[in-house]
């Protein structure tokens, strides 16, 4: 070799961005680029003349050997990875090429390394496989594609969601998990991806490899090489299938509570209102705007404030409170009276959170209750009159009996008295009187019975005289004096002064 070219290639070692030395077959330093000093510390003239070993870490020196020991023997030892020591103490990752020197005869008179810093790689290699190991145990689906719509990447979510393994979906069309009608909305995205747009959180349907139709909600980016070119796409999506059944239900659920005849209402441990619907609205008056975040003692009256801290309390120990009557307060100032029941509310962990009440106007119910209530008064107090009339009747009937018996008694008696019994003309003539009288008594009674009727209809008519009582009471005894007399008693009178008159209706009497 010319001195010029020797010289043209030491300028050429000298200025490579790889460190590149040489050694003698025993590992003696002879040679050592500034890439050399950069990477290792020392300079040239330190290094030089010193076993290779001043940059090899202890550990590593047994693989040294071993590789010193091929070169030896001829070999050429390409991209070895491996770990070397600064000046300074510090561990760095290299790739090594070693090939053995030979002289003009071909023998093996030294050994030429080259190194370069692969610490910036490695760390690049192991931040790689991290990103892939993140991305492969995602519970998001997380796959790749290039600008032809061809699957680079699929990851374990992937296989689960969609059920196709990666082995089986990499190279096939993403139409794969599209379904036909979606078609035109992956044209779009893929439009846009290479303007490179960001497509952000679309929710749209995906098809499985048993061609079911999966909810997701879906990300795609652009995927750009070194230069900064678009090249592909990078597709992030999260089965919504449940959550979307949940809103779905969240939504019935709603239209439930807002279309309920009763009242429902939430608030917070607080006694905050979380929730009103439209029933609370036509009951109390205040829209949900007005009462959501107002506490709710809006609603209820000053007397019973006690009352609903009790309530709250029991609702803090989880306990559910089954109907109970109150009052609630309205907008405008009146009082309406409700059935409630309050529920503890909790959130997914089961920590009770807030409360449900669910209230209805039992107003109506009150008046109904009420005028059963009185019906029921009215019935009792009619079935009581009734048996107090009936009671009456019997009594009247027992009167009337008695007193249809008495008149008769002596008819019967004055009779018999004149069949078997020889009388004087005087005696016949008052026994006659007597039959007279009694059977005027009768036809008497039989008008007081009349009269009862008269009573009822308001048109009984009395006739009045200027009455001696003597002989009222004379007449009264000429009745049962027939009676007397079969029973041995003799009745005497004995009135003194003068007549008493009284005004009064003698018949009646």
């Amino acid at each position: 070799m010319t001195h010029d070219a020797a010289a043209r290639l030491a300028a050429i070692v000298d200025s490579s961005d790889d460190a590149i030395y040489s050694t003698t077959v025993d590992g003696t330093i002879t040679s050592w680029n500034r890439a050399a000093e950069r990477m290792f510390g020392w300079p040239a003239v330190a290094a030089i003349g010193r076993h290779a070993s001043l940059i090899v870490p202890p550990e590593r020196r047994g693989e040294d050997d071993d590789v010193l020991a091929r070169v030896r023997r001829g070999d050429v030892v390409e991209h070895l990875e491996t770990v070397r020591l600064t000046k300074h103490s510090e561990l760095i990752d290299v790739s090594l090429s070693i090939a053995p020197m030979r002289d003009g005869a071909g023998q093996i008179v030294g050994v030429s390394s080259i190194a370069r810093d692969v610490s910036e790689r490695r760390r690049l290699d192991e931040a790689r496989a991290h990103l892939a190991a993140v991305v492969e145990s995602a519970d998001e689906v997380i796959l790749s594609k290039n600008l032809e719509g061809t699957i680079t990447s699929w990851n374990r979510s992937a296989e689960r969601v969609f059920g196709w393994s990666a082995a089986e979906a990499i190279g096939r069309h993403i139409t794969l998990i599209v379904p036909d009608e979606r078609h035109a909305e992956e044209e779009q995205v893929l439009a846009r991806i290479r303007r490179g747009e960001h497509v952000d959180s679309v929710e749209t349907m995906r098809m499985t490899k048993d061609r079911r139709l999966v909810d997701v909600a879906m990300s795609v980016s652009p995927v750009r090489d070194s230069l900064g070119h678009v090249v592909g796409a990078s597709i992030m999506a999260r089965d919504i299938t449940e959550r979307r059944h949940f809103d779905e239900t969240r939504a019935r659920l709603a239209a439930i509570v807002e279309s309920s005849e009763d009242v429902i209402v939430s608030k917070n441990l607080d006694g905050i209102i979380t929730s009103w619907n439209r029933a609370a609205e036509r009951m109390f008056g205040w829209t949900a705007a007005e009462a959501v975040g107002q506490p709710i003692m809006l609603i209820i009256p000053a007397d019973r404030r006690a009352e609903e801290e009790g309530v709250l309390a029991r609702i803090r120990r989880g306990e559910h409170i089954a109907h109970f009557d109150t009052v609630r307060r309205t907008k405008g100032g009146g009082l309406v009276e409700v059935s409630v029941m309050v529920s503890p509310v909790r959130d997914s962990t089961g920590r009770i959170v807030g409360a449900s009440k669910i209230a209805r106007d039992i107003t109506e119910r009150r008046r109904i209750e009420e005028e059963r209530k009185q019906l029921l008064t009215r019935e009792r107090l009619a079935r009581e009159t009734a048996e107090a009339a009936n009671r009456s009747k019997d009594e009247f009937l027992a009167v009337v009996s008695h007193e249809l018996r008495t008149p008769l008694n002596s008819v019967f008696g004055w009779a018999r008295m004149l069949q078997s019994v020889e009388m004087d003309a005087a005696s016949r003539e008052r026994a006659v009187a007597a039959i007279v009288r009694g059977a005027a008594a009768q036809v008497r009674l039989v008008e007081d019975l009349l009269d009862v009727s008269r009573m009822a209809t308001g048109n009984l008519r009395i006739d009045l005289q200027r009455l001696d009582l003597r002989e009222v009471v004379d007449a009264a005894l000429e009745t049962v004096r027939p009676a007397a007399a079969a029973k041995a008693i003799e009745i005497a009178t004995h009135v003194e002064g003068a007549p008493v008159t009284v005004l009064g209706a003698a018949d009646r009497l």
